[in-house]
């Protein structure tokens, strides 16, 4: 699909408003690289690194400096993995980080597991800002389609009863959020899941579909891969995405690390960050095009970055519970 006008204006206005950071405002910590479903638009089906969780020690040294140095970052304990099959151990590390002071955590999940033992509880009490279900389809049929060793009956109804309890409980974070990527098999869902998760209690967040770099078999057909149209990338420039075996690569979509920063383990974050900042972000920034690391050059995701939150009537929501880009991108 070919960029419009429209959407050139937008993606020029998000790169006016691109800043220089100091420190990531955004880190997206790998606590695994395990994942229990095959979503039709996702490559980790064939993704060839090691599909491992994070040693725990490495997660509390990353989150260490993140307390000493910058405790209202916004810290994504995800990345191209489902984080509850950590089981407890999740929890754990949640807790760990609220209790060092990181006030900004937002979790995203299938919500396949929501439903064992009490973790509907842990989820609720454990410091997130926002809880993210990636969910994709209203009818059985879509979602089943879509979200491949899902069951939709029985994700939603582990999600409702999240947002009951979150209710009974008087709570105000987390946000519980329902994620809709946006895709030809499910475009004509948008409305009825809308209307669905928001009479329930939760905001719906909208995303057009992505190609994860364009380096596996998903094909995202709202994109254009063949425009000379090009702004620095946001994602390259606001976060910092660390494996499960604590590479820094490039970018939020670099699931197989094709450009690897640095090391957590013999690094510190900031001295990465500005390692980061040499070979990937101000490359993108000073529209360097061909000084840029070889996977942005034949990336189009930059095209899709931010989202839609749909205002729903039923819940008030606090402006630090949206993203620290939101106020950019009003």
């Amino acid at each position: 699909m070919k960029i419009t006008d429209e959407t050139k204006d937008r993606l020029l206005k998000i790169e006016e408003n691109l800043k220089e950071w100091d420190f990531p405002p955004q880190i997206i910590i790998e606590s695994t690289s395990v994942c229990n479903q095959k979503c039709i638009h996702c490559n980790h089906r064939i993704m060839e690194r090691t599909k491992q969780h994070m040693d725990s020690k490495l997660f509390k040294k990353i989150v260490d400096e993140i307390a000493d140095t910058a405790p209202n970052t916004e810290i994504w304990p995800t990345f191209y993995g489902e984080a509850t099959t950590l089981r407890e151990t999740l929890y754990e590390l949640l807790r760990y980080a609220r209790d060092k002071g990181l006030t900004n955590m937002v979790l995203n999940s299938n919500g396949v597991l929501l439903e064992r033992h009490d973790w509907i509880d842990q989820i609720l009490t454990s410091g997130l800002k926002r809880f993210i279900l990636s969910l994709d389809g209203f009818s059985s049929e879509v979602f089943n389609k879509i979200r491949v060793g899902g069951d939709r009956d029985r994700v939603y109804a582990s999600v409702e009863k999240l947002l009951k309890r979150k209710e009974e409980l008087g709570l105000e974070f987390p946000v519980i959020q329902c994620q809709f990527s946006v895709m030809d098999e499910n475009r004509h869902e948008v409305e009825l899941y809308r209307k669905h998760w928001e009479a329930r209690g939760a905001e719906v967040k909208t995303r057009d579909m992505f190609s994860w770099t364009n380096s596996g078999d998903v094909v995202a057909k709202n994109l254009d891969y063949d425009t000379k149209f090009r702004v620095a990338c946001p994602w390259a420039n606001n976060t910092m995405a660390i494996h499960e075996n604590g590479n820094v690569v490039t970018c939020a979509v670099d699931y197989e690390g094709k450009c690897v920063i640095g090391n957590v383990k013999n690094n510190t974050l900031k001295e990465l960050w500005d390692k980061h900042n040499e070979i990937v972000r101000k490359p993108h920034i000073q529209n360097r095009w061909s000084d840029i690391p070889e996977i942005c050059k034949t990336c189009p995701d930059w095209q899709v970055a931010g989202a839609k939150y749909h205002k729903n009537e039923n819940i008030e929501l606090k402006e630090e519970a949206r993203p620290f880009w939101w106020k950019n991108e009003d």
